[in-house]
């Protein structure tokens, strides 16, 4: 029987991690707009977020990282392309932990009794946050898709 290759199981681990961590970040995207609609719900979508950031989105970054760091050992030496999509990816990972304690805080200050216009401001930071993280997300995941289709190149040649 051929057996699979430990960097193509962790490839698949890795894309299942990114895929569930993209879709964690597309509903808080709608969770954070959608007050700017409807003001009333802006405490809600606080306290939404914050328990998503707490017990969903943080044990799936830090899956990611770590099956990101396994590819990188089984890919070793890397390529000029794999070292730009690994600094695209560290880019896009550290602004949503920046938004993760911003997230964490505002969620604190809501509990603390704090004014509305703070608890925008800080909604308007957690929003700034995903505008600088999702190009290098978007860079990050296009040359990971590239690095796939010629590692499945490789493989069919022979």
């Amino acid at each position: 029987m051929h057996t699979l290759p430990a960097v193509n199981l962790v490839s698949i681990i890795h894309l299942v991690l990114l895929s569930l961590w993209g879709g964690v970040v597309a509903t808080e995207s709608v969770i954070e707009l959608y007050p700017f609609r409807n003001r009333a719900l802006h405490e809600n979508s606080i306290r939404f977020h914050y328990w998503i950031d707490l017990l969903v989105e943080l044990p799936l970054i830090a899956g990611v990282v770590a099956s990101g760091v396994a590819l990188v050992v089984l890919a070793w030496p890397l390529t000029w392309t794999h070292a730009l999509k690994i600094a695209c990816a560290a880019v896009a990972v550290s602004a949503n932990l920046v938004c993760i304690v911003f997230v964490l805080r505002r969620g604190k200050s809501l509990a603390a009794g704090a004014p509305e216009p703070e608890l925008w401001a800080a909604t308007r930071r957690i929003i700034m946050c995903a505008v600088i993280g999702l190009p290098f997300a978007a860079v990050a995941a296009g040359m990971g898709f590239f690095l796939a289709y010629h590692r499945l190149l490789a493989l069919i040649s022979g």
